[in-house]
C-alpha cells in the first residue's frame, strides 16, 4: 500500500471507523459476560448493545484499547512504522502525528510493537541459531548491546523468503521478569505492552555451520543494532524484545501487505 491509496482509503476519521467496525465483524463480537454473539450496533453512540445490556466499544478486547486517540492517529501510526526501511523515534513520529505530549505516543508505539509481536510468536521456526559475542558482561548496557549473544530463529534462509524472529539476550529475561512484577504491583498503567517475553519460544541452540548464514545473521544483527543505538536514544532493557519485534516483522513482511497483517494482530 503506497501513500495514496493509504489516503484514499482511511483519509478520514469516519474511514477509519468504519473500516475497524467492518474488521471487527467479520472475526465476531463475543460479550464477556454472557459469551453471546453480539450484532446489535449503535451507530449514534459507536458501540454494540449485547442482550445483557452490556456495552462493546470499537477499541474494546483490543491494543487500541484504554486510549483516547482518534482511530485515525492509530491507523497513521500503524502505515508510518510499517513503511519506512528504518525506525521511527518517539520524538520524529510525536511531530509527524501532531501530538505535542511523547509519552501519548511512545505508549502508541509500544502497542504497535508488541501486536508485531504476536505474529512473530504465532509462527514455527525450525531453526535457532545463535551468535556468540566475546563480552558478556554488561547486561543492562543498551549501547554495548551489539557485543552481547543476541539469538536469532530462521525459519528459511532461501533469498528473498527468509523470515527471522530476533530475541533480545537470554540473560536479561530475568532482570525483565523481576521488573514486571514490580511494575504490575505499583499499578502500572499499561499491562498491555507487558510479558512479551513469556510468549517467546526457546528451542535448543544451534551455532550457525555454513558461513554464508552466519555472515546472514551478523549482517541481520549489525542493521538491527544501529537502529537501535542510532535512531532511538535511552532503550531501557525492559523493552529491548519490543525493539527486536518491529526490526523482525518489517523485514518479514519486506514484500507483503504489511498494514493488513499488523491491524490484525492490534484486533487480536
Amino acid at each position: 500500500m503506497n501513500f495514496e491509496e493509504f489516503i484514499r482509503r482511511f483519509g478520514t476519521e469516519k474511514k477509519c471507523v468504519q473500516y475497524l467496525k467492518k474488521e471487527r465483524e467479520r472475526r465476531g463480537i463475543c460479550c464477556s459476560n454472557c459469551k453471546s454473539n453480539v450484532t446489535n450496533w449503535r451507530s449514534k453512540h459507536m458501540y454494540w448493545r449485547c442482550k445483557c445490556g452490556k456495552k462493546i466499544s470499537l477499541k474494546s478486547g483490543t491494543m487500541l484499547e484504554s486510549t483516547k486517540l482518534k482511530y485515525s492517529i492509530w491507523f497513521k501510526a500503524i502505515f508510518l512504522m510499517t513503511h519506512i526501511n528504518k525506525s521511527y523515534s518517539c520524538a520524529e513520529l510525536s511531530r509527524v502525528l501532531g501530538i505535542k505530549r511523547e509519552r501519548t505516543v511512545w505508549y502508541l508505539m509500544m502497542k504497535i510493537r508488541t501486536a508485531m509481536g504476536k505474529d512473530l510468536n504465532a509462527k514455527d521456526y525450525f531453526q535457532y541459531l545463535y551468535i556468540y559475542a566475546a563480552n558478556k558482561d554488561s547486561e543492562k548496557n543498551i549501547t554495548g548491546l551489539k557485543n552481547q549473544s543476541i539469538s536469532a530463529i530462521c525459519r528459511s534462509v532461501k533469498k528473498g523468503n527468509d523470515e527471522i524472529s530476533l530475541i533480545a539476550p537470554v540473560e536479561l529475561q530475568v532482570s525483565v521478569f523481576a521488573k514486571e512484577n514490580n511494575l504490575k504491583q505499583s499499578g502500572y498503567r499499561c499491562l498491555k505492552i507487558l510479558g512479551v517475553q513469556e510468549a517467546i519460544e526457546l528451542k535448543d541452540p544451534m551455532s550457525p555451520v555454513k558461513s554464508s548464514v552466519k555472515n546472514w545473521m551478523d549482517t541481520l544483527l549489525m542493521n538491527s543494532n544501529r537502529i537501535l543505538n542510532g535512531v532511538h536514544h535511552g532503550v531501557s532493557f525492559l523493552h529491548i524484545q519490543k525493539y527486536m519485534f518491529e526490526f523482525s516483522f518489517n523485514y518479514n513482511y519486506r514484500n507483503k501487505d504489511k498494514f493488513r497483517r499488523l491491524f490484525e494482530c492490534l484486533l487480536t
